[in-house]
């Protein structure tokens, strides 16, 4: 294969069909006719002597071979780093510049984090510049994502984040109980035993049915009643409001699950939940990535402010009289 530099474009064209394996919505991000892109993707095929996508027998789109899904990750880096040579001496300018950012994470991180930041991007009323979040799950690899393209930031706890990206801790917060208001338990302080006893929900969006404050309260000697494990964080307000489960979350969070729930201190010694920001190093110096973490730092330090002011306001909760409670 002799590779030209007239041949680059053809590289850009094979990164985006491989990410939207669709010629008709690749058509669209690029820029260019359908046919124009077809007759690309013949080149291709001449140039690398392989079909590269072919369509999928479900009739819905089309399916990378082998050889192009071993390329999709080599390609996309290669065209990252090509990238970079002209964006030295560039700024971003968010109120007139396109950009998408795909933002990764937990879902409380998510929760914390997502509505603020889409208000950050609204006001700069700009229909270019948009953003899309995925919650995270336990059983996949987010480097995977960040090679492929899939994600430009994760939010997760500190202690989560993969040791070869990049990360800056955003916030320290601490976890707490909240339930519907006018729950038959009253608004008196929360007791282990009662915690203990309660029905809780929990997210998680492969189904478990215990999470890291399972594994804290059995290191102290305690086992909560985990009834229902939901896909998503915005579950939590719905459930709550129309049943009389409780669910554990950080306090920073408690806002995102609306109206209509009251939170109390947990009376156990619980470590704080500290959320990350972690990024891959080739993206480190892209002025709109570069501003994108500007943004998500500074929502990061309101809402460590706010956390700080609301904490005043819980009720306390007094200290387990005995352990091992069941």
């Amino acid at each position: 294969m002799n590779l030209k530099p007239s041949d680059l474009p053809l590289l850009v064209s094979l990164d985006v069909l491989l990410e939207e394996r669709n010629v008709t919505r690749a058509a669209l991000r690029l820029n260019v006719t359908q046919p124009a892109l077809s007759g690309h993707l013949a080149r291709l095929r001449r140039l690398f002597n392989d079909p590269l996508l072919v369509p999928s027998q479900t009739g819905r789109g089309m399916v990378p071979t082998p050889k192009a899904e071993e390329m999709a990750a080599t390609l996309r880096d290669a065209l990252a780093q090509i990238g970079t040579l002209s964006e030295f001496d560039q700024t971003f300018d968010p109120s007139r510049d396109a950009a998408t950012f795909r933002v990764a994470g937990s879902f409380s991180a998510i929760g914390t984090f997502a509505r603020p930041l889409i208000r950050s991007i609204d006001a700069w009323h700009n229909r270019d510049l948009r953003i899309a979040f995925r919650v995270g799950r336990e059983d996949i690899n987010v480097l995977a994502q960040f090679e492929h393209g899939e994600i430009d930031v994760l939010l997760v706890p500190g202690e989560q984040v993969p040791p070869s990206l990049k990360a800056r801790p955003l916030v320290a917060d601490r976890f707490v109980m909240v339930q519907r208001a006018g729950h038959p338990r009253g608004r008196g302080p929360l007791t282990m035993a009662e915690y203990c006893a309660l029905g809780h929900m929990i997210v998680s969006p492969i189904g478990r049915l215990d999470g890291l404050m399972d594994q804290y309260l059995a290191e102290q000697g305690y086992r909560r009643d985990v009834v229902v494990s939901a896909p998503d964080g915005d579950s939590i307000g719905p459930v709550l409001l129309t049943t009389d489960l409780v669910c554990t979350i950080p306090l920073s969070m408690v806002d995102s699950v609306g109206p209509g729930v009251e939170a109390f201190s947990i009376p156990m010694d619980i470590p704080n939940m500290s959320v990350a920001m972690a990024w891959p190093e080739r993206l480190d110096k892209r002025p709109a990535h570069r501003w994108l973490r500007e943004q998500i730092m500074a929502i990061g330090q309101r809402v460590d402010a706010v956390r700080r002011t609301v904490d005043n306001y819980l009720p306390p909760s007094p200290k387990p009289n005995s352990r091992g409670y069941n």
